[in-house]
């Protein structure tokens, strides 16, 4: 699928779950980038939901995380009111799981910048089934349980937790045809504990100015909550009932409902267990070598701990 109305200058392609929503945020930050409302138009890449509403076109002024967007016009028009001096980005995680959307981005427009940030990939994994256990797409109560399960690749409860992980081929598929000056590789681990220099870099890769505003800001990331009352919070999420609360009441209204009936501000996420993490480490040995040869970062030696 392409767009042959709008030209988006830079993709912030994922992975998912290694601080996309922050970086969006950051980004936004900006007077010289223009991002969409929709946080993950997911235009370029051949995914799926099992939630009827991410096919919904999306209304003008309101903020989503993440859409399924096939029209080329709807696509266009997010970047309706971008200005023009801004650049403009798209920032969908899916577009490194679906390994043919390099060559798509690239044929969209071959001097386009690509940003890709790669966490731990057991933490990564985690992290991922985290989210997918509180918001209700993951119904196995243990991670150990969960990876040994029938997996699902539709990319709206997508629980391929590790095979996520293995990265080199998803970023191969951008070197083999973007230039590697056009593609910047953050770190998770790195980026996260200094944001003030990433976040420079980043500008400075995108050839924009930076102000001590953009740095600044806090912003908000996609933070996991726990939760309380869970099996009557996952009837509510079910298409029909969530459709019928959303014709009468607000999105604001509805994540205020929630956050007061539903969070559960006593606990804390359950952390994994270090031997489990040391064991599945193991799978990603040959993985993290190829990556660091192929862009020259020491993966093995930032993920060693």
């Amino acid at each position: 699928m392409k767009s042959d109305t709008v030209i988006i200058d830079f993709f912030l392609v994922g992975a998912a779950r290694c601080g996309t929503t922050s970086l969006y945020n950051y980004l936004n930050n900006s007077e010289n980038i223009f991002l969409p409302r929709v946080k993950e138009p997911n235009f370029f890449s051949d995914v799926d939901s099992p939630k009827a509403e991410d096919f919904k076109p999306p209304k003008p002024g309101v903020s989503y995380h993440a859409k399924i967007i096939n029209d080329t016009k709807i696509y266009s028009d997010l970047y309706i009111d971008a200005l023009d001096h801004q650049i403009k980005g798209d920032t969908s995680p899916s577009y490194i799981w679906d390994t043919n959307v390099a060559k798509k981005l690239y044929r969209h427009n071959p001097k386009a910048k690509i940003i890709i940030s790669l966490r731990h990939p057991v933490d990564r994994a985690y992290s991922h089934y985290i989210m997918n256990y509180y918001t209700g797409s993951e119904k196995n109560d243990s991670f150990e349980a969960a990876l040994k399960s029938d997996k699902s690749s539709i990319w709206g409860s997508c629980n391929e937790y590790l095979a996520m992980g293995f990265y080199y081929p998803q970023v191969k598929a951008y070197y083999d045809v973007f230039p590697k000056e056009q593609i910047k590789i953050l770190v998770y681990e790195d980026w996260t504990k200094n944001i003030e220099y990433e976040i420079l870099s980043i500008y400075n890769f995108l050839g924009i100015a930076v102000t001590e505003y953009v740095i600044c800001e806090e912003v908000e990331s996609n933070k996991i909550q726990p939760i309380k009352k869970k099996a009557l919070l996952n009837m509510l999420r079910q298409n029909k009932i969530k459709g019928a609360i959303k014709s009468v009441i607000s999105q604001d209204r509805i994540d205020a409902l929630k956050s007061y009936f539903f969070n559960d501000d006593s606990k804390e996420i359950e952390k994994i267990d270090p031997e489990l993490r040391q064991e599945l480490s193991k799978k990603f040995k040959q993985d993290i070598l190829k990556l660091s040869d192929l862009t020259g970062i020491n993966f093995k030696t930032k993920w060693e701990q």
